[in-house]
């Protein structure tokens, strides 16, 4: 009994990979294959999706088309068909974000988040998201954890947001989500993944 015990709270330990994150007791395998999967996915630097997103802010809401093509600290992320504009698009990388929609580009030195909000009213997670849809809390910033059987996020609560996980995809080896929901009791969240691509992505030149 005391062995068995030893090997569960072993296990916790090892489950925890940065400050403040806490994870329910978990079996010894379980245990290591979260952290096989975090491993490998906090090294997932480049990154495209596609697939659709529903936002519900109180009585309202939309439904868009999503395209996010991420490579190191740039990305390109592209909603097709909300807020009755066409196509709204955000290019960002570390000196700033722009934001087009409607023909009209409008720039921003700070934050993808802040240019969003501003232009839609919408307080979108954006940095945050870029690591919940790998399946990753973001390092640094406390969280906690729920875990399914094969080791993968099942519930994460992170900033004020519960994010659950519904389904996940296999694709080289490695388990990616394709169906989350976020909440934060303000907004609400429905992101469907159909398809991953993880390789070595050309840079897409920001829109002026």
């Amino acid at each position: 009994m005391l062995r068995r015990l030893f090997v569960l709270f072993s296990s916790l330990l090892l489950l925890i990979g940065c400050s403040g994150q806490q994870i329910r007791p978990l079996g010894k395998d379980t245990a290591q294959a979260w952290r096989m999967q975090q491993q490998l996915l906090q090294e997932v630097t480049s990154w495209e999706l596609r697939g659709r997103i529903a936002i519900q802010t109180g009585r309202d809401g939309l439904n868009a088309n999503l395209f996010w093509r991420q490579w190191g600290e740039n990305y390109h992320i592209q909603l097709s068909g909300p807020f009755g504009m066409g196509t709204l698009t955000l290019a960002g990388d570390p000196n700033g974000v722009a934001l087009r929609s409607r023909g009209k580009t409008v720039f921003n030195r700070g934050d993808a988040e802040t240019l969003f909000f501003q232009q839609t009213g919408v307080q979108l997670p954006i940095k945050l998201l870029r690591h919940w849809v790998r399946g990753i809390p973001r390092r640094g910033v406390e969280a906690k954890m729920v875990l399914d059987s094969q080791g993968r996020l099942k519930e994460l609560w992170q900033s004020g947001w519960q994010i659950h996980y519904k389904r996940y995809i296999r694709y080289r080896g490695m388990q990616l989500p394709a169906k989350l929901f976020l909440d934060n009791r303000q907004l609400k969240v429905r992101l469907v993944i159909d398809r991953w691509v993880l390789a070595a992505l050309p840079v897409l030149r920001q829109q002026k």
